[in-house]
């Protein structure tokens, strides 16, 4: 018998303080509550309290979701939440009805790193739907926030910004500003035409390495940098098209070359000729690639 899945479920307690916390504990299923340390006087000295970090969330995991909303039923102080059925729902279809509100494993783990590096208070909001919607979904790979996936919200005409990670479309959670080399691209928003421009412009510079490469002359460091950027930024993203990956991977791959690392390019190489060439339909990219594996 397949073992059933386990989700996250969202619940709201009235107050999360000593009391709740333990009637919690006792409870039999895994749960999460966001917690921070407040300062607070008592006689007259400054004290740390565990508070709640916001908005009296509390996270149940379960495969058992009618126990869980038979026990919670029971319970004064928590309450599960329901999403609204859909607007145009026919009656009595499943898009009628209210189902409780989950997160995957993936997105609790996501929130839970995220707000784990704000224990004096995070800045929890209710996400810009729009805005998630417009930005591109990114892993952060470097620095304190290591690990962390979410949507990237950055200022005009950069890479970096702020990584939104957000629970359900209920709650969301934000980074400090992270640095564009910090960032690795996942996927692009719907629409985002960026990583054309990325592609173009760095074929310019890779073209420029390649001359001085058969000329015999050693690359700058500055040029190494900026090949190492480009590969550790968008190797891993998600492309729209086949002929998009392809020309992605040959850039990937030459620019491997160009570091000196066979090993990688060997990678990408036996990538183009075994999994993206069969698929490519345009003659004229299968003889780009062939060019490119050849080399």
């Amino acid at each position: 018998m397949a073992e059933k899945k386990k989700y996250w479920y969202v619940a709201r307690a009235r107050s999360v303080g000593a009391e709740v916390c333990d009637m919690l504990n006792r409870l039999p299923f895994e749960h999460f509550v966001p917690m921070m340390q407040k300062k607070v006087k008592i006689g007259g000295k400054e004290v740390k309290r565990d508070a709640p970090l916001a908005l009296n969330y509390v996270f149940f995991r379960t495969d058992d979701f009618m126990s869980l909303q038979r026990i919670v039923r029971d319970l004064s102080r928590v309450h599960l939440i329901y999403m609204s059925p859909m607007r145009d729902a026919k009656p009595n279809s499943e898009h009628a009805k209210y189902k409780p509100m989950i997160a995957s494993d993936h997105e609790m783990e996501m929130f839970m790193k995220a707000a784990s590096f704000y224990a004096q208070g995070a800045p929890l909001s209710v996400p810009n739907r729009e805005m998630m919607q417009k930005g591109d979904t990114v892993r952060i790979i470097d620095g304190p926030f290591k690990g962390v996936e979410g949507i990237l919200t950055s200022h005009q005409g950069k890479d970096g910004g702020k990584v939104i990670v957000s629970i359900s479309n209920l709650i969301s959670i934000s980074t400090i500003d992270i640095a564009p080399e910090n960032i690795q691209v996942i996927k692009f928003a719907h629409g985002n035409k960026h990583i054309y421009k990325k592609m173009d412009s760095f074929t310019v510079r890779l073209n420029k390495a390649i001359q001085k490469h058969e000329a015999g002359e050693e690359l700058p460091e500055e040029e190494k940098e900026a090949i190492e950027t480009f590969i550790r930024r968008f190797s891993g993203v998600q492309t729209d098209t086949i002929n998009t990956e392809a020309k992605l991977n040959m850039l990937i791959m030459q620019g491997y070359l160009m570091l000196q690392m066979n090993k990688e390019a060997k990678k990408y190489r036996l990538k183009l000729r075994d999994e993206i060439l069969p698929k490519v339909k345009s003659e004229k990219m299968k003889e780009k690639i062939k060019k490119v594996i050849a080399w």
